[in-house]
């Protein structure tokens, strides 16, 4: 009973949540950016980090028995998401190929979603990620699966703590929006809006005092009553003089 009452419910929220793809929207104009990568092997994302000497360090995140341990069966996958019992992070460092499409094909995933971060603020994550992954190292087991060690990790694994809502904290910590409810790997990368400098209000006023042209996307300066009559009088004797 209730495996079939978990079971709707994971359908429900699938359902739900399979229509809005989850955004990221990358900071805009990153100091020293370099390449990092959300994977989506299908239900499952992990984050790829640049170690800065050739190679990635692939992070991921999901329930104990069923990710770590490699259990994949449906109904333990479905009931850990509200009753698990631990979770586990997992790692492994993998080359960089130098190619984006060359990397997908090396990892099989099913898509692989590229975005740019400020160095400092990736080898600031790679720092506390590999605290969080020594600080529980005698839990470590091998998955011959992914080809990742794991440990054990304090955090709750459940239905909006996955690996894709690890993910998105992820992300976050790397200066992204994030915005939908990240149940599945549906992320999708928005890039980031650059607005145009506006102007100081000093210059603003220079420029209509001057009368030269506001440069675009600049509304003109509205002049008073009083000097909108001061300037209307300098321009009819001016007209006067000229006849």
């Amino acid at each position: 009973m209730l495996r079939q009452r978990v079971t709707l419910l994971v359908l429900s929220l699938f359902a739900l949540a399979g229509g809005c793809a989850t955004r990221i929207t990358p900071p805009a104009n990153p100091a020293n950016p370099v390449a990092v990568y959300v994977t989506d092997y299908g239900r499952h994302s992990s984050l790829l980090l640049p170690m800065g000497d050739g190679h990635l360090m692939e992070y991921s995140y999901g329930d104990w028995e069923f990710y770590a341990l490699n259990k994949y069966k449906w109904y333990i996958g479905a009931t850990k998401l509200i009753a698990s019992d631990a979770s586990g992070l997992g790692r492994r460092i993998l080359p960089h190929p130098g190619d984006d499409e060359a990397l997908q094909k090396m990892i099989n995933s099913k898509r692989l979603l590229r975005i740019e971060i400020e160095q400092r603020r990736v080898m600031e994550l790679l720092a506390e990620l590999d605290q969080r992954y020594c600080s529980k190292i005698e839990t470590m087991v091998f998955n011959d699966y992914d080809h990742a060690y794991f440990v054990k990790d304090d955090s709750h694994y459940s239905l909006f703590h996955t690996c894709n809502g690890q993910t998105a904290q992820w992300l976050r910590k790397l200066g992204c929006e994030v915005d939908g409810l990240a149940v599945i790997s549906n992320f999708e990368v928005v890039r980031p809006k650059i607005e145009q400098p506006r102007l100081k209000k000093e210059e603003e006023i220079e420029y209509a005092r001057s009368g030269e042209h506001q440069p675009p996307g600049h509304e003109p300066v509205q002049l008073s009553q009083q000097q909108a009559q001061k300037r209307l009088s300098s321009t009819q004797q001016f007209s006067l003089r000229q006849r």
